[in-house]
């Protein structure tokens, strides 16, 4: 390696290279307010991520956040790989085996209990062949709410408008006696997450084997403090008392449909059947009042979200989703077993695990 190139643990003063790489070769805008939000405001600890430098200059990255998660009784903290990025013209496969081996160092050191990111389909095969975990896809569930957009796209445009109100009429259905907000209960918009959040989070929180903690200060962080986005988080709670039931956060984007992304759905899973599917109609409507065409969820099928989806008419797309790609740490003191990862009726993911934001 020659002594131009030098591999370091990322620093503040590297985010102007940083948002120019992932503006180049990602093709997302990340400019220094969301470097900032998502690496030096995490509750969670410092940032993991390594950068490959050159002459002075960042050429390459392994981004990596801290996350707490919840494993079989015992809190743990895991790192989710974020926004990898390397100069093709400035670095090659050695430059990205460094940083690689850097990141590992830093996990160690750090008493990282295991590593993971959502990956596409050429990405895992990588990942799989270094020895990562793939846990399995994470299914991608499909609402149309408002068919024109689609119809626009293959049939003529008057003939798009007629046909899509009577088709709407039939995707539109819910039963409505599960989107009725049931008696004793009150559903309200949240604004901040408050502590009512940490006591929901204490009652559910063994759920689901491996679950990554949703306190308030994590959901204040992911949902509240983001830069540039514009969350919607509804609650259902006991009338009298407050006391959660359940939560649901939603995120609308102009693509060249409008599209309403379910990020999170937190109810507990065993007698929370009724507050799921209220919470997703109430979801629903909400979409339906913003005119949003196409409605998308992840949810792994042995969670109990995913039947209250499927009676609500979300099919799953066809095409595999992201890859839960997990790497564990081993030896003395390791948290997580090969067959219990590779599990993934142990997890409980939802899209706003991901770096989606």
């Amino acid at each position: 390696m020659k002594e131009s190139l030098h591999f370091r643990p990322y620093a503040a003063a590297d985010d102007s290279d940083l948002s120019r790489l992932i503006r180049e070769i990602l093709g997302r805008d990340c400019d220094g307010r969301i470097l900032e939000w998502k690496y030096r405001r995490n509750p969670a600890g410092d940032p993991l991520s390594v950068v490959a430098e050159k002459h002075g200059k960042v050429i390459g990255q392994i981004g990596a956040v801290p996350v707490r998660f919840f494993v079989r009784g015992n809190e743990h903290i895991g790192s989710q790989e974020v926004d990898g990025c390397l100069d093709k013209e400035q670095g090659k496969f050695d430059t990205l085996f460094h940083m690689i081996r850097l990141r590992r160092k830093i996990n160690r050191e750090k008493g990282i209990a295991f590593s993971y990111f959502f990956s596409v389909e050429i990405s895992s095969q990588i990942a799989q062949k270094l020895g990562h975990i793939r846990v399995c896809s994470a299914p991608l569930l499909l609402k149309p709410l408002d068919v024109e957009p689609f119809l626009q796209k293959k049939l003529p445009a008057l003939l798009a408008r007629m046909m899509a109100p009577p088709l709407n009429a039939v995707l539109r259905r819910m039963p409505r006696a599960s989107a009725s907000i049931p008696k004793g209960t009150r559903l309200r918009r949240i604004e901040r997450f408050d502590k009512r959040f940490d006591e929901f989070w204490d009652r559910i929180k063994g759920d689901y084997p491996i679950m990554a903690v949703r306190d308030s200060a994590y959901l204040n962080w992911r949902y509240v403090d983001v830069p540039y986005r514009n969350y919607t988080t509804l609650s259902l709670e006991r009338e009298t008392t407050g006391d959660l039931l359940g939560f649901t956060v939603l995120l609308v984007q102009e693509r060249d449909i409008r599209v309403g992304h379910i990020m999170d759905i937190l109810t507990a899973r065993n007698g929370g059947a009724k507050t799921t599917r209220v919470l997703l109609c109430q979801a629903l409507k909400h979409f339906h009042e913003r005119k949003v065409a196409l409605v998308c969820c992840w949810m792994l099928p042995h969670c109990h979200v995913f039947p209250e989806l499927r009676k609500l008419l979300f099919f799953r797309r066809a095409k595999p989703g992201r890859d839960l790609i997990v790497q564990i740490e081993k030896g003395e003191g390791a948290v997580m077993e090969r067959e219990f990862t590779a599990n993934p009726e142990n997890w409980y993911a939802c899209l706003g695990d991901s770096d989606f934001y």
